[in-house]
């Protein structure tokens, strides 16, 4: 699951309607769906004669009529439906003050289009669907991609709309960021336009790892630093950890193992050595200050990547968060900056 910045302490999953609790709010969703905000911006709409269309997910399958106004309930999930040309409705906050929860990568598609924010500013690392304030945005399709979305959650946003749940076959929040492309581009009726903006992603990534031989088979950790006394690393399914390794390197297994079904795991610093590879990449853009706490760790002077002075610290706040996100539209923004970065400790 996405690790918020500062707020790690709070991260907890919890199923937010069972039973009779969700019965209840189906109630309240046939109240209220038709409470459409006139002011809301209509989205763009996807190729003509498109529709109806039927997309498979980690849900099943759903049949969709339209997509003029489309909400996405998933953290990042406004990128790459913004990529497809479509301005969403309604979109979902992760973290960042920036105007519609839409980060500068993805501006100039936004355009002037002002989408409702759900959940600004609570992010706690768990999702948290507002159903009657996604019901009032009258949706004909949501969209939820990197998210967690257990059954009963997906039955009552798809009593709201068409709902289109992350894809199939992969770990809870562990999709490469090509298949939510894919998977965006085939609900909205345009998978060529996917297939194209997967394509230049793939060409820049490929042009990235061939003027760097010296990347590939090597070992890379990715690491964060949230609480004192402690590190988060990311497994091989995590967006960050997927970016290294379409540049040639590989995540140690035991990272892996540790993780589990998860994207990461927390080890403490008597467990540092674990983070012992040919390169260690410490995100914290978002904080750049734990630096310092990272330094004084008893062990980590002593690891010999740091000793070989192969542990790079990624503090560009926007490089760290276009990592973090690992869209369609972000990756463009970290590429350079990161492959900079590695390349100079491994010269």
């Amino acid at each position: 699951m996405p690790v918020a910045p500062r707020l790690v302490g709070q991260v907890s999953r919890r199923s937010l309607l069972t039973g009779a609790g969700a019965l209840g709010a189906l109630g309240l969703l046939t109240a209220c769906g038709g409470a459409a905000d006139p002011a809301a911006p209509a989205a763009a709409p996807p190729g003509a004669g498109a529709f109806p269309l039927t997309v498979e997910h980690s849900k099943g399958t759903t049949e969709i009529r339209s997509a003029q106004r489309v909400v996405t309930v998933g953290f990042s999930d406004q990128d790459p439906v913004l990529a497809m040309g479509v301005r969403p409705v309604g979109v979902t906050d992760w973290y960042g003050d920036y105007p519609f929860a839409t980060w500068p990568w993805a501006q100039d598609e936004l355009g002037a289009a002002q989408p409702a924010v759900l959940n600004r500013g609570a992010f706690t690392g768990t999702p948290d669907y507002r159903y009657e304030e996604i019901a009032a945005l009258s949706p004909d399709l949501i969209i939820g991609l990197y998210t967690s979305m257990d059954d009963t959650q997906y039955q009552t946003l798809s009593r709201i709309a068409p709902t289109v749940a992350p894809p199939a076959g992969y770990p809870e929040w562990g999709a490469p960021w090509d298949e939510y492309t894919r998977l965006a581009g085939r609900a909205l009726g345009v998978p060529d336009r996917a297939e194209q903006l997967i394509a230049g992603v793939e060409a820049q990534l490929e042009a990235a790892a061939a003027a760097n031989p010296r990347f590939e088979g090597r070992t890379a950790v990715v690491a964060e630093r949230f609480e004192g006394g402690q590190s988060f690393v990311r497994s091989s399914t995590d967006p960050r950890s997927q970016l290294v390794t379409a540049l040639g390197f590989t995540i140690p297994p035991e990272i892996d193992e540790l993780a589990g079904d998860l994207d990461g795991a927390t080890i403490s610093d008597e467990q540092m050595r674990l983070l012992d590879r040919d390169v260690l990449l410490w995100n914290i853009g978002f904080s750049p200050e734990v630096r310092g706490d990272v330094e004084r760790a008893p062990l980590y002077s002593q690891l010999e990547v740091v000793k070989a002075g192969r542990s790079v610290f990624v503090d560009d706040p926007m490089v760290s968060a276009a990592w973090t996100w690992g869209t369609v539209l972000s990756l463009p923004t970290v590429i350079d900056g990161l492959v900079a970065k590695i390349s100079a400790v491994l010269a």
